[in-house]
């Protein structure tokens, strides 16, 4: 061989990755995904349940803005809240669906403020996940 050959040859080794160098590159790539998306997952359902205590709080906001408008009652139903009329905007904007696509629940209680549930992450109301506006008594 001459000089030429050899620096060809040389060259050529030179341009590739070995299968090991390849495998190893995998591999971390596979350890930093496995250490990353149960803490991007456990974050996503964090910032959902704020989302969803945030929502809670508008919509308690305008049913009171609804009850000032109608002497002091609350309305049957939040869809109310999300209606336009010729004369005014709706009194909540967006819907009244939690994060996770289940409808917001409205409870009267009477002369209390009413309560305002979303079921939470597990999209079942009466689970220990829901989320409200009313701080329920531990017994």
């Amino acid at each position: 061989m001459n000089r030429e050959e050899i620096k060809k040859t040389v060259r050529k080794a030179q341009q590739g990755f070995t299968l090991i160098e390849i495998m190893v590159v995998v591999g971390i790539i596979g350890l930093l995904v496995a250490v990353l998306i149960p803490n991007v997952t456990g974050k996503m359902n964090e910032a959902r349940i704020a989302s969803a205590r945030v929502q809670i709080k508008n919509v308690e906001e305008a049913l009171v803005a609804y009850s000032m408008k109608h002497g002091g009652k609350y309305p049957d139903s939040l869809d109310v809240l999300t209606e336009e009329t010729e004369d005014e905007d709706a009194l909540l904007q967006g819907g009244t669906e939690d994060p996770w696509g289940n409808p917001l629940q409205l409870e009267k209680r009477g002369k209390k403020r009413p309560k305002i549930t979303s079921a939470g992450p597990d999209g079942e109301m009466g689970t220990e996940d829901d989320i409200t506006n009313v701080e329920s008594k531990k017994k």
